[in-house]
């Protein structure tokens, strides 16, 4: 009985419990509860900050203008460098150019010693004068019937045995004296007045620094863009930007980097524009449709791609990565957008790609 009681008045006290827990709400009122987490899954509750679909973005309206469109890859400044050798033995008798110093095309750049060489070739002049003169009078009497006409014909095979005559006296003497092959500068002089020089030794090395050849290298899609005597702008490490055109682009591959040599020649009077110099080379490929972007619209995708947003068809975000065709002081040019496009505006980073939202059109251009 004890045992009865006990259990009937525990549940009169939950009863009156409950009853006085309902008298103090409302009436009509439901708790609610609001937690930061959720307490099944402890993990944060989506931050209102992350894109959600159907809300509001600012979009900008830009439009793809037809202009020539540019391929951009690094190079850098090289030059056509030859190391000039002596073709016949000799003393060197003379060195009249300092090293450094500016050298035209066939300028003496080593005059070994040439006393035989050009007595030979005066003595063959004088042949030669002689023999023309017999010729030319061989003619007259032929033309007056006072002589043969095979008299004629051995005054003119003595008078050409007399010019081969000069012209190897000649060839002998330009062997002993080394020149500069094309105008350049005289970079190192490998040979002084007194030093006796072999075939094949050298005299100096002459670098051509005018036209300057930017070299790069070129993947296998760019190769199949560039196209030789094509338009090219270079732009030096210190801003400086200078035109050009493409003289060479190799139709082999390089073996360990699978890429293709490419050439811009560019006019460097005075010799301004040095050896070694990086720049980044833009080459023409042709005319097409790109749209001008601020730079702070370049933003990257989840897989670290730096691209545009936009929005596509049904208001859906779209990406695409930036085919960046030209650089300005007016804006970066990038392909592979609709004609027409709605930009993303920069300031919203929380827009992502495949996510609906409600275009706010900003009525302006996307330059800068």
């Amino acid at each position: 009985m004890p045992r009865l009681l006990t259990i009937m008045l525990g549940a009169i006290a939950l009863i009156g419990a409950v009853v006085g827990i309902r008298s103090l709400m409302p009436s009509g009122d439901s708790i609610q509860v609001k937690a930061d987490k959720i307490p099944t899954l402890d993990k944060a509750l989506p931050d209102a900050s992350q894109g959600r679909n159907g809300m509001p973005v600012v979009v900008i309206r830009s439009q793809a203008v037809e202009r020539s469109l540019f391929l951009s890859i690094g190079g850098r400044t090289e030059a056509r460098i030859l190391d000039v050798k002596a073709q016949s033995a000799g003393t060197v008798t003379s060195a009249p150019v300092i090293e450094g110093a500016l050298v035209e095309k066939d300028e003496l750049l080593c005059g070994l010693d040439v006393d035989g060489a050009s007595a030979k070739v005066r003595e063959a002049e004088a042949s030669i004068a002689g023999k023309r003169q017999a010729y030319e009078a061989a003619v007259k009497l032929v033309a007056n019937g006072w002589a043969t006409q095979g008299r004629l014909t051995s005054a003119k095979a003595a008078l050409e045995g007399a010019q081969a005559s000069l012209d190897v006296a000649r060839s002998e003497l330009r062997k002993m004296q080394v020149r500069a092959p094309f105008r350049g500068v005289f970079e190192k002089r490998n040979a002084d007045v007194g030093q006796f020089l072999n075939p094949g030794a050298s005299c100096g090395v002459v670098v051509q620094l005018d036209p300057i050849i930017f070299a790069a290298q070129a993947t296998e899609k760019q190769a199949g863009q560039i196209i030789v005597d094509g338009r090219a702008r270079v732009r030096l490490s210190d801003g400086a930007e200078v035109d050009g055109k493409v003289t060479y682009l190799a139709r082999v591959a390089d073996a360990s980097t699978r890429q293709f040599r490419v050439e811009v020649s560019v006019p460097n009077s005075g010799n301004a524009i040095t050896v070694g110099r990086t720049a980044e080379i833009k080459v023409e490929t042709g005319r097409g449709y790109a749209h001008r972007v601020s730079p702070a619209l370049l933003l990257p995708d989840d897989q670290g791609r730096i691209g545009v947003r936009f929005v596509d068809v049904g208001g859906v975000v779209s990406f695409v990565p930036a085919d960046i065709v030209d650089e300005t002081s007016e804006g970066i040019w990038v392909g592979g957008l609709p004609r027409n496009a709605l930009l993303v505006a920069e300031g919203q980073d929380n827009v992502k790609a495949g996510l609906r939202v409600t275009p706010d059109v900003r009525e302006e251009t996307a330059a800068p």
